[in-house]
């Protein structure tokens, strides 16, 4: 395998975003931004540069810039995963506040629960399994990818829009959140936002290169 799995365990995060984020980053992104300057009572005129670089920052307050870790190969970031489920998305299932963004729930309805491969890295520990099993329907978070502000989580589409991507799906869930632990508000989450969805092989089982490859 050629990326290391070093902070994996955070959601496969990498870099910062905001303290106290599900996924374990720290420090935070965006600027500190003061007070805006009100217009007149008795006249209005246009916004002056300043007030519209607070407004800019007023939108992007609360929002992390995240530096997602990058797999190799889906065996990879499956063996990285709290849960590689085969199922097929239901229909929204309203949004979640994620990352400081408002991120899309999705109900899934999980067909299979695929066996994790076994990392190549010496020492690595995966996370603890989440506790899913086949035939239930549960609520998946599509982790957003940050950086573009509270309105923009989904630059390229949401990778669960049943739209986009029809037919059964193999999702990989983050394994722990903010606390370490295996539940959060948002609940499950996949691991990053853009390795976090891949098609199955025609039998079900996770394929060997991500779908863009070569």
């Amino acid at each position: 395998m050629t990326t290391a799995l070093a902070g994996v365990l955070s959601g496969g995060l990498t870099g910062c975003a905001a303290a106290g984020l599900p996924g374990g980053a720290s420090g935070a992104t965006g600027g500190a931004h003061g007070e805006t300057t009100g217009a007149s009572d008795e006249t209005t005129s246009d916004p002056t540069e300043e007030e519209l670089l607070e407004e800019s920052l007023d939108q992007m307050a609360g929002a992390a810039c995240v530096d997602w870790m990058r797999f190799a190969d889906p065996a990879e970031a499956a063996s990285a995963a709290g849960a590689v489920l085969l199922g097929t998305v239901v229909e929204r299932d309203g949004t979640a506040e994620l990352y400081g963004v408002e991120a899309h729930r999705w109900l899934f309805d999980v067909e299979q629960v695929l066996e994790r491969p076994d990392s190549e890295v010496p020492g690595w520990e995966p996370p603890e399994e989440l506790a899913i099993s086949a035939g239930e329907r549960i609520s998946v978070v599509s982790t957003p990818e940050t950086c573009g502000g509270r309105d923009s989580a989904y630059p390229a589409g949401d990778p669960l829009e049943p739209d986009t991507n029809a037919g059964p799906l193999i999702v990989l869930l983050s394994g722990s959140t903010e606390d370490g632990s295996t539940e959060s508000e948002v609940g499950f989450q996949l691991i990053t936002p853009f390795q976090g969805v891949v098609p199955p092989e025609d039998d079900g089982a996770l394929p060997a290169e991500w779908p863009d490859n070569p």
